[in-house]
Formats: structure tokens, sequence, C-alpha cells
């Protein structure tokens, strides 16, 4: 196994449009083509996140996730992370493992009282189970890929 690459932390403004235009294209080759999920990924919350990102040698983006502070300023709202695609080349290298990772430490420093709600396909729920989140609602389709919710509590 080969060791993930490095992840940064970059705010949307802080984008490059190429890397922009490589994450959007990394997030549409993992969910809409090879999960064949024709879901709506341009929902307006890129924006708002902490975006993490994740190069090759060659520059290319090959891992990336969002993380999301609290909806609509309730003291009480969960934060979250999502949107995390792993390029195929990657997928033995822990990538995905460390974007979680590093998504809950970016969560936990920004907000550390908050409770971290995540949206998980539910093939995965043993893999977020391993960081402490436990299922928190019952299966439901989105967008013909089977999902439950997931919370860590803090």
């Amino acid at each position: 196994m080969t060791s993930p690459p490095p992840i940064r932390r970059v705010a949307f403004d802080a984008l490059t449009l190429t890397e922009l235009h490589d994450m959007l294209a990394l997030r549409n080759r993992v969910f809409v083509v090879e999960q064949s999920s024709p879901y709506p990924d341009i929902d307006g919350q890129d924006p708002r996140a902490l975006h993490l990102i994740a190069t090759d040698g060659t520059g290319a983006i090959v891992g990336c996730a969002r993380c999301l502070g609290p909806d609509g300023g309730r003291s009480e709202a969960p934060v979250s992370f999502g949107r995390l695609a792993v390029d195929r080349s990657q997928r033995s290298s822990g990538l995905g493992r460390a974007l979680v990772a590093e998504s809950l430490a970016v969560l936990a420093e920004r907000w550390p009282d908050r409770d971290v709600v995540i949206g998980a396909q539910l093939y995965l729920e043993r893999f977020y189970g391993g960081f402490g989140l436990i299922r928190d609602t019952d299966p439901y389709d989105d967008f013909g890929i089977p999902h439950i919710d997931m919370r860590l509590r803090r």
C-alpha cells in the first residue's frame, strides 16, 4: 500500500478555476459515472464550505471532501462533511481514511462542541463507524443509492 498524497485545506474563494473544475470533474466521475447516480452535485453548498484537496505528483486532484459549518446559524445545528471522493488510482492508498480524519479534525477545530452528521452510503457504514460515527436513521434512497445518516456525538 502506498502512502496517501498530502491534503490541503482550501476555502472556496481560494480555489483556482482549474482546481474547481478538476474537483467537480472528480466528483462527477465517482458519483455520477461510476456509481450511476444522476444527482444534483451543484447544490449551492460549495461556496460556504472548506474544501479538502489531495493531488498526486502531477498536480491532478485525486481526492476531495468538503466541510460544512452549522446551517442557518442555529446554536444546536450540527456540522458536516461530504462529497468525499477518491480517484480510482488512489483507492488502496488510505486517502479515503485520511480525508475523513482531516474532515473530522477541521470540524473539531472550528466547532468543537457540535455533533457531526453525515449522509453516508449504506455500504460505508462500517468504514465511517471506525471513526466513531453511528447510524442515526433508517436507510433511505438518495438518487438510487441506499444511504443512512450517521452521527458523531460531541
